[in-house]
C-alpha cells in the first residue's frame, strides 16, 4: 500500500531523491502513438477485485482509464526529458477538492492506478516521508521500452486547459504545515491569471531545447501566501513564478539550453532584494557592492543569504540558521552580524527581523511578470528565474533595456542589471578522446560564440558603477 511512513529528520534527509518531475493531472496524450501507448498500458492494468457476479461501474472504469492516461503522460516526460529526472513526485493525500484538483478523478483513483502500475512491473516505488517529501515513483526499464517500442515524443504530450496558474498558500514547506487555501475569484486574480495564460501561451509557441531536445509543455503558475488558511484573502506576499524546468536547472548544464537555436544569456538584477527594500522606503543604496560586511569580503554568498533571511523573521533572530555558523569565520554570531548588517544599511535596517521579504518578493514578481509580457509583445521569449531572466543572445541588449525600464515603472527608479557567465565545461583536446567521442566529444561546440568571460559577473547599464550580484 502507498501509504505515509514518518520517519526520524536524519533518516528522511537521507532518503531524499534527488531533482524530480511534480505529477500534472494536466497532462495528456496527444498524438497517436502516446494514445496507443495509454491503451496498451491500461490493458497490461489488473482490474480492481470486486463481488463475485457484479460488474465494474461504468463511470469507474472511465475515471480510472483517464486517470492512467494522465500517469503515462507524466512517466513519459520523466522519462524523454533531457532535464534527467529521478522520477515523478505524485500528491496522494486525500481531501476536499479545491480549485488546484482536477475534478475527473482523486487521489484514491490515483493512488489505485499507482498499485497497478507498479504491479505490473512499469514503475518503482519510493514511499513518501511523512512532511518531507511525497511519493515517488520512477519509470523501469520496461516502460521504457514500450516508450521506445510506440515512438513516443514529447511532441506527442499536451497540456490541458483548467489547471490553475493563481495559487495561494498558507503556511511554508519548513513548518510542514503548507496547505492549498481555495478563494473566491476576483478582478485581481483574473487579470494575473490573463498574465499567466498569455506568458504560458508564448512560450509553448517559442522553440526551448534543452541539448538539442524537447522538454515537455510549459506551464508557469505564480504561488502566494498567507500565514494562516484562515486569514484574509490577498495576493500581495510571495508571488513568484514556478514550473520552469530552467528554474532548478545546475549552473553546469546551463549552457544546453536554447531559444529557437540560439544559446541563451542569464540576466538578474544586481542585489534585488536589498535594492527593494530601499525602494520600499523610497531611497537609494550607497554605491558597490551592497553585500560587503567589513570582516566578511571573502564570504559573500553566506552574507546575502544572512542578509536576506533578516527579512523573513516572525521574530527576533537571535542565532545564526543552521550551517550559517560553519560559513562564517569564528566569532561570528547572529548579533554582530546583525549590527554590521545595519551598520552597513541603516536606513532598512528596521526592516530587519520582518516579514517584509514576503512583500518585496511581490514587488519583484510584478516586475518579473512586467519584462516577460513586454518582450513577448516584441516577439522575445523569456524564461523567468525570480530575479532575473534568461533570453536569446541575440535579444540580451533588448532584455536589458526591458528590464530596466520596466523596473523604473514599478519602483520609480531602474535597477542595475549584470549578466551572470553561462559555465561551459573545458575542452577536452585528447586525440584519444577526440577520436572515439565523434561530433558529440564536446558540448562547448553547442555554443562556439559565446565564451565565457573573464571576470564573473558584468554589470550591463549599471547605474550604480560596479556592482556584484
Amino acid at each position: 500500500m502507498l501509504e505515509l511512513i514518518l520517519l526520524s529528520q536524519k533518516l528522511a534527509a537521507e532518503k531524499a531523491l534527488p531533482y524530480v518531475l511534480h505529477y500534472d493531472a494536466w497532462l495528456s496524450a496527444g498524438g497517436c502513438q502516446i494514445i496507443a501507448l495509454a491503451e496498451c498500458v491500461f490493458e497490461m492494468l489488473a482490474s480492481p477485485i470486486i463481488t463475485p457476479g457484479r460488474k465494474h461501474r461504468a463511470d469507474a472504469q472511465k475515471r480510472r482509464k483517464l486517470c492512467s492516461g494522465t500517469l503515462v503522460a507524466n512517466l513519459i516526460v520523466a522519462t524523454l526529458s533531457p532535464v534527467h529526472y529521478a522520477g515523478l513526485a505524485v500528491p496522494l493525500r486525500n481531501g476536499k477538492l479545491t480549485r488546484y484538483d482536477r475534478k475527473d478523478f482523486n487521489a484514491d483513483t490515483l493512488r489505485l492506478v499507482i498499485e497497478e502500475v507498479e504491479n505490473a512491473g512499469l514503475v518503482s516505488v519510493e514511499e513518501a516521508v511523512f512532511k518531507e517529501r511525497r511519493t515517488v515513483i520512477a519509470p523501469t526499464s520496461r516502460f521504457r521500452q514500450l516508450v521506445a517500442a510506440h515512438g513516443v515524443s514529447l511532441a506527442d504530450i499536451h497540456h490541458l486547459e483548467g489547471r490553475e496558474t493563481i495559487e495561494l498558500w498558507a503556511g511554508s514547506r519548513r513548518s510542514g504545515q503548507k496547505t492549498p487555501v481555495d478563494y473566491v475569484d476576483c478582478q485581481e486574480a483574473d487579470t494575473m491569471r490573463a498574465q499567466m495564460a498569455e506568458i504560458n501561451g508564448f512560450l509553448n509557441n517559442t522553440g526551448i531545447l534543452l541539448d538539442g531536445r524537447q522538454t515537455g509543455p510549459v506551464h508557469l503558475v505564480r504561488k502566494f501566501r498567507v500565514d494562516q488558511p484562515e486569514d484574509a484573502r490577498s495576493f500581495d506576499r510571495h508571488g513568484r513564478l514556478y514550473g520552469g524546468f530552467w528554474e532548478d536547472l545546475p549552473k553546469e548544464q546551463r549552457h544546453l539550453l536554447t531559444i529557437d537555436g540560439e544559446p541563451v544569456v542569464d540576466l538578474d538584477f544586481a542585489s534585488m532584494f536589498i535594492q527593494l527594500a530601499y525602494c520600499r522606503e523610497g531611497l537609494q543604496p550607497r554605491s558597490g557592492d551592497l553585500y560587503a560586511i567589513p570582516g566578511l569580503e571573502e564570504h559573500r554568498k553566506a552574507v546575502k543569504s544572512l542578509m536576506v533571511s533578516l527579512f523573513f523573521r516572525n521574530a527576533e533572530a537571535r542565532r545564526l540558521p543552521a550551517g550559517s555558523k560553519e560559513a562564517l569565520p569564528s566569532g561570528w554570531s547572529m548579533e554582530r552580524f546583525k549590527a554590521a548588517a545595519a551598520a552597513l544599511h541603516p536606513a532598512i535596517a528596521h526592516l530587519f527581523d520582518t516579514t517584509v521579504g514576503f512583500e518585496l518578493m511581490a514587488l519583484e514578481s510584478e516586475i518579473l511578470v512586467g519584462i516577460l509580457m513586454e518582450l513577448a509583445s516584441k516577439g522575445v521569449a523569456a524564461l523567468p528565474m525570480h530575479d532575473g531572466i534568461m533570453v536569446a543572445a541575440s535579444h540580451k541588449e533588448l532584455a536589458v533595456e526591458t528590464m530596466q525600464s520596466v523596473s523604473a515603472r514599478k519602483v520609480g527608479r531602474s535597477l542595475a542589471v549584470v549578466e551572470k557567465p553561462i559555465q561551459s565545461p573545458p575542452r577536452n583536446n585528447s586525440p584519444l578522446w577526440s577520436s572515439r567521442a565523434g561530433p558529440e566529444r564536446d558540448r562547448t561546440d553547442l555554443d562556439p560564440h559565446h565564451p565565457l568571460p573573464n571576470d564573473s559577473l558584468k554589470v550591463l547599464k549599471g547605474s550604480y558603477g560596479c556592482i556584484s550580484k
